[in-house]
């Protein structure tokens, strides 16, 4: 059974605990999953160097940064005390597995975000599945092999430089058109509105026609909200799995 542990201090943030709490609620009834509310304060000198170590073990387990270093708060402060931030750790048949808010590969990833990524999948197991990918690995995985997006589909280029960002990944497609690519772990708002805004930068900066380019987002995970947007703006939507061969 999954159950997360979420302590946090008297000066956590109100707007995020009550966040985090409508968020484990939910993950509760739709997941039948536990939590606990532990307040640090209360924990004793022994037990507060118990969660810290049980934190630094999962650090080292799954290569994430867990100290806070400049802008950003994390698990454990500069003081290498238990932080305020609101510290998530989930585990499974009582063996703990991650810790939240951490960075990896230089990206934060909140306690929020890691909720709602259980709470919108299936399951909590495809929750894990995801988690454990990054957009590097989808940017290789579809560069090498095109046509897991599509049949005919050719590889053009990486991290093009535009006006207002860089795209993640162009194709061209069977037509000549030409597919631009903006990979999410899980989309989000920002990843359509993204995606819109690189069509016209593109087009100038190539002297490509805007009729002839494709608007794509490549992920793990979307909801129905997100994808309902995408289809109102003519954005294409990839998820990747894995299916098991029976």
């Amino acid at each position: 059974m999954d159950n997360f542990r979420y302590y946090v201090r008297d000066d956590t943030p109100v707007e995020v605990a009550e966040s985090t709490l409508r968020t484990l609620q939910a993950i509760k009834e739709e997941h039948d999953c536990d939590y606990t509310i532990i307040a640090i304060e209360e924990l004793s000198e022994d037990e507060q160097e118990d969660v810290l170590e049980n934190i630094r073990i999962l650090s080292r387990r799954n290569t994430v940064g867990v100290v806070s270093k400049g802008r950003g708060s994390l698990p454990i402060s500069r003081k290498k005390n238990l932080s305020n931030v609101g510290i998530l750790i989930h585990s499974r048949d009582e063996k703990n597995i991650s810790v939240h808010p951490n960075v990896k590969n230089n990206k934060l990833t909140t306690v929020v975000q890691y909720l709602n990524l259980i709470l919108n999948s299936s399951s909590v197991e495809d929750a894990l599945d995801s988690s454990h990918i990054s957009e590097d690995d989808i940017s290789r995985m579809i560069t090498s092999l095109p046509e897991l997006i599509e049949t005919g589909l050719t590889f053009h280029e990486i991290e093009v430089e535009v006006d207002g960002g860089r795209i993640d990944a162009v194709f061209i497609d069977e037509q000549g058109k030409h597919f631009l690519i903006e990979i999410e772990i899980n989309a989000k708002d920002n990843a359509i509105g993204q995606v819109q805004r690189f069509k016209l930068p593109y087009a100038e900066k190539y002297g490509v026609d805007p009729e002839d380019i494709r608007l794509g987002i490549v992920c793990t995970n979307i909801d129905n909200s997100r994808m309902t947007a995408c289809r109102g703006a003519g954005i294409e939507v990839y998820c990747l799995c894995l299916k098991k061969m029976e």
